[in-house]
């Protein structure tokens, strides 16, 4: 495609310059992020010497924790430090005159955010902790070897329930997929993302106060209304003596998403996020200082 909207050549060479400048920007937080596993390992053992106690192998559990804990604190603030000068005046500014036009701009931050700022993550954070466990095998297993393990253990206790049981839970084979949660990640820095070109300052917690709200908000809207349902089916089956089969068939919409939880919160989670990427567009394409 070759035009004003979406010109590839152009992209390209503007993809290279935003990649370099979220580089500026933000990546020694990056880099110290990524490399948390490998500060805290040494942190913990060097503590447990100085005390008199040995060398400390940092577990599993802890290392993990750290790439939760760490991963959540970049979903917040990478997409306000990286893209949160446009709402800026004078910088902003700067970046409406650059020759490219919005919907590259947008394209090229979503993949920055959702694609390439999580995959250098997680590439740093678990080849280093793999080489961590490697050379000290006190460690246990790595993170991603932990991951793997709890898989198949998932899988394996599914195996063991009866097929009776089985009509009312869903699929785990599909929901305890490591890829089955990556657009719930991208979720995550899209929110932010809109959050960082919506709100001039305090972005962060701004975007999470919209979002607390916004959770309260669709609660009392949603809860009452599907509560009400419920209780009407509810003494529909106490007086007509359901048995649980029935009972379970008489929600069929509530009974097909846990039977097919896996394709339900794909369903449910790519509607939302290609919400946010539009809303990311027009907002980009309508920001004015």
């Amino acid at each position: 495609m070759n035009n004003d909207v979406l010109n590839l050549n152009r992209f390209g060479r503007y993809l290279l310059t935003d990649i370099k400048n979220a580089i500026s920007r933000y990546g020694i937080s990056l880099l110290v992020m990524a490399t948390i596993s490998v500060t805290g390992y040494l942190l913990a053992g060097f503590f447990t010497m100085i005390v008199g106690n040995g060398w400390y192998s940092l577990g599993v559990a802890g290392r993990f924790s750290m790439m939760a804990i760490t991963f959540f604190v970049l979903t917040l603030s990478a997409p306000a430090k990286i893209y949160g000068f446009i709402t800026d005046k004078k910088e902003g500014s700067s970046f409406l005159m650059i020759p490219a036009s919005s919907l590259e701009k947008a394209i090229s931050m979503i993949l920055v955010c959702c694609v390439i700022l999580p995959l250098v993550f997680f590439a740093v954070y678990m080849s280093l902790d793999q080489i961590i466990c490697l050379i000290d095998n006190r460690c246990g297993d790595s993170v991603i070897v932990a991951i793997n393990n709890s898989r198949e253990l998932l899988l394996d206790a599914f195996q063991r329930i009866s097929s009776e049981t089985q009509n009312y839970i869903p699929d785990y084979s599909s929901l305890s997929s490591p890829w089955m949660y990556v657009d719930d990640l991208a979720q995550g820095f899209l929110v932010f993302l809109l959050g960082a070109l919506i709100f001039k300052s305090s972005k962060p917690a701004k975007t999470v106060g919209c979002l607390i709200l916004f959770s309260i908000a669709l609660s009392m809207i949603v809860s009452p209304i599907v509560m009400h349902g419920a209780v009407e089916r509810f003494k529909e089956a106490m007086e007509n003596n359901m048995t649980p089969e029935e009972l379970f068939e008489s929600f069929p919409f509530i009974s097909w998403v846990i039977r097919h939880a896996g394709l339900a919160d794909f369903i449910s989670d790519t509607i939302v996020n290609i919400g946010l990427a539009i809303a990311i567009y027009f907002r980009v394409r309508k920001i004015k200082h």
